[in-house]
């Protein structure tokens, strides 16, 4: 399948471009920092000509390209450059009858860097509590996939990713968790390796039929050697439900939908007392 990855320079789109290859995809990368990039093309997804050029010939979309975060650019553009691009990308998918279509979205639309989740395990129906530009921008994609969804009948799955980091970056990350649990709260105690999240979107795009919609995606355990109830107890109180299902060290961030409908199941359960570097 010819498969176009945007944000594919990205330190998440590099892992996804090399899972869809290793599994005998044809990818067109795309990128807004892609110059010199082997097997990748330079495209501003704000220009809707280049993002149709891109997408020619192509039978699903890894849409990744954005800002990655509020503050590398001001608030404005974050926003404007992240709602436009994207819908670039989903108008051109529906008049070039390309159907399939994964948009990294992010839990950071449930704002649990503001407030404690309501409740545990925090599932796709968890009350939306955006603190950014960012944020704001990704619950606008959501809402655009559902307009494509009902009027252009795309099938678009929008990934909620949680933590997600290079195997490189997490030894320290975990080390930071290990120093601050507190501060872990905000991303549940839990992070994601880049390699799981390019698993999750070849999942996604081989699908025979998907359920379009949003799908939590993180790691499927905390990366603290407790049992993560213990941690919610502790640090977010009476302010947030714990109901069944929330089991030993699980991730209080349910990916219950995406393992039932994707298959999804992380390879790399990263943890104090277990790591897994890339080789």
């Amino acid at each position: 399948m010819r498969v176009l990855v945007t944000g594919s320079a990205g330190r998440i789109g590099r892992h996804v471009v090399a899972e869809l290859r290793q599994y005998g995809h044809e990818v067109v990368g795309a990128d807004i920092a892609a110059v010199g990039t082997a097997g990748a093309m330079r495209v501003d997804l704000t220009r809707a000509g280049e993002v149709y050029g891109a997408l020619a010939g192509c039978q699903a979309v890894v849409h990744l390209g954005a800002w990655a975060n509020a503050g590398m650019v001001p608030d404005v553009r974050t926003y404007a450059d992240n709602v436009t691009g994207t819908f670039h990308v989903f108008q051109a998918c529906a008049e070039l009858g390309v159907r399939r279509v994964v948009f990294a979205s992010s839990a950071q639309v449930y704002g649990f860097a503001g407030e404690p989740p309501r409740y545990v395990p925090a599932d796709e129906d968890h009350p939306l509590r955006p603190l950014n530009c960012y944020a704001l921008a990704k619950m606008a994609g959501e809402q655009a996939a559902a307009y494509f969804v009902a009027r252009h009948h795309l099938q678009i799955v929008s990934f909620r990713i949680m933590g997600a980091r290079t195997p490189a970056e997490l030894p320290a990350e975990l080390a930071q968790v290990a120093r601050d649990p507190a501060a872990g709260r905000q991303l549940l105690w839990t992070r994601v390796d880049a390699r799981d999240v390019a698993l999750a979107c070849r999942l996604a795009v081989e699908a025979a039929a998907v359920e379009p919609g949003p799908y939590n995606l993180t790691g499927s355990r905390v990366v603290l050697d407790e049992p993560a109830a213990d941690l919610v107890r502790r640090h977010c109180g009476e302010r947030t439900e714990i109901r069944a299902g929330m089991d030993g060290v699980a991730s209080p961030l349910s990916c219950a939908r995406a393992a039932r409908l994707l298959g999804y199941a992380p390879r790399f359960a990263w943890s104090m007392s277990q790591q897994h570097p890339e080789r």
